[in-house]
Order: C-alpha cells, then sequence, then structure tokens
C-alpha cells in the first residue's frame, strides 16, 4: 500500500513538496500547487505528514451543555475547520484540512467541527490530516442531552446514561476511520472510553 501511495503522490507532482516538509520549507509555489492537486493524493500525503508528526490518536472535544467549547480551547498552533468566514462544499472543506496539515507548522494540531459539517464529514477528514475533532453531543434531532437522561442500548434496550452512550458512537466513528480515539475533558484530562487515560511523554512535556 505504501508503494501504492508513493506513486499517487508522485503522479501527482507532490513529492517535492512532502521532501520540502520534511526539511520544513513550505515556498508559496508549493502553496499554490496544494490547492490544484488531485485531491486523493493531497489527501494521501496529508495523511501522511499526520502519521509522521502526530500519530494516530485522535482527541474528541465533545462538549454537553454548561461546558466551555472545545473551539474555544485552542492550543498555539491549532487551526480550526471549516472556517468561520465562508461556508465550503465538503471537497474544499477536504483540500483546506489537508493543507493545514501540509503547510502549518509541525505536528500542529488540526481540529474539526462537526456542529459545522456534519459527523460523517468529520470523520472523512481524519484521512486528509486532522487529528482532533470538536462539537456538542447532541439528540437525534440536535438537542442538549442532560445530565442524566438515559438512552436505550441493544435489541434488550438496556439503559445507560445518554451522553455515555454518545461518546461511545463518536469512539466508534473514530475507529472505524482507523484512529485511536482519545476525550478531553473541560479541565484538560485525557480519558479513553473505558476510563483515564495517562498522558504520553510529548504530550506531559
Amino acid at each position: 500500500m505504501s508503494a501504492l501511495v508513493d506513486r499517487a503522490i508522485d503522479a501527482a507532482g507532490l513529492s517535492g513538496i512532502a521532501a520540502a516538509r520534511r526539511s520544513g520549507v513550505i515556498a508559496t509555489t508549493d502553496l499554490t500547487r496544494l490547492r490544484h492537486a488531485d485531491l486523493l493524493a493531497l489527501g494521501a500525503l496529508a495523511d501522511r505528514v499526520r502519521r509522521e508528526e502526530v500519530g494516530d490518536r485522535v482527541h474528541i472535544y465533545a462538549e454537553r451543555t454548561g461546558q466551555s467549547s472545545g473551539i474555544e480551547r485552542l492550543g498555539a498552533d491549532t487551526a480550526v475547520l471549516p472556517p468561520l468566514d465562508r461556508e465550503l462544499t465538503g471537497l474544499e472543506l477536504l483540500r483546506e484540512v489537508a493543507i493545514a496539515r501540509i503547510a502549518g507548522p509541525r505536528a500542529r494540531a488540526v481540529r474539526v467541527d462537526w456542529a459545522s459539517c456534519g459527523l460523517e464529514l468529520a470523520q472523512v477528514t481524519l484521512g486528509f490530516g486532522a487529528n482532533e475533532l470538536a462539537g456538542p453531543i447532541t439528540s437525534k434531532r440536535g438537542l442538549p442531552i442532560a445530565e442524566d437522561e438515559l438512552a436505550g442500548v441493544g435489541k434488550k434496550s438496556r439503559w445507560q446514561l445518554a451522553h455515555v452512550q454518545k461518546r461511545r458512537e463518536l469512539a466508534a466513528l473514530v475507529r472505524r476511520a482507523g484512529r485511536d480515539p482519545v476525550f478531553v475533558e473541560p479541565d484538560g484530562t485525557l480519558v479513553a472510553i473505558d476510563g483515564p487515560m495517562p498522558m504520553s511523554e510529548a504530550e506531559a512535556g
């Protein structure tokens, strides 16, 4: 698979940009090329950069009523998409996510707001360089979920807290994209779906 990806990146004329990324110098002409490159090849390059620089972990900012927004809790090197000042089509969003990964600072966080683009498209962005997802936990009708609200699970309708069920659904969505979901709590604590998760050495430092 890696050889096929290499050939696709090379056929799209992006091999030079891949080398430039590793050296840390992306020229203005490279940016122009990225904006006109084949989208699938661009995504392949962005995904490779993401894997090399930040790995497979996806940080999820899943907000419940009364919590601060994951979009507000931004690091210095965080890109948030879609942009608030203009509307993008799905394909335009994928290109912007890929460019944010390839042309941005090394190991930056590329965060996608699923409230603006929908969960399905947000999942696709994980293959185009995104490594963070943020948005509200809501019911199927888009309404906030109460702290003690229950929801049925499975054919026998076992009941559990609705917001816990939604978090499990979000984690499953990320796993289906081949990535490792980790929830970020309002205090910054990292939590796996089945309990607390210790920070990596890079995150602790």
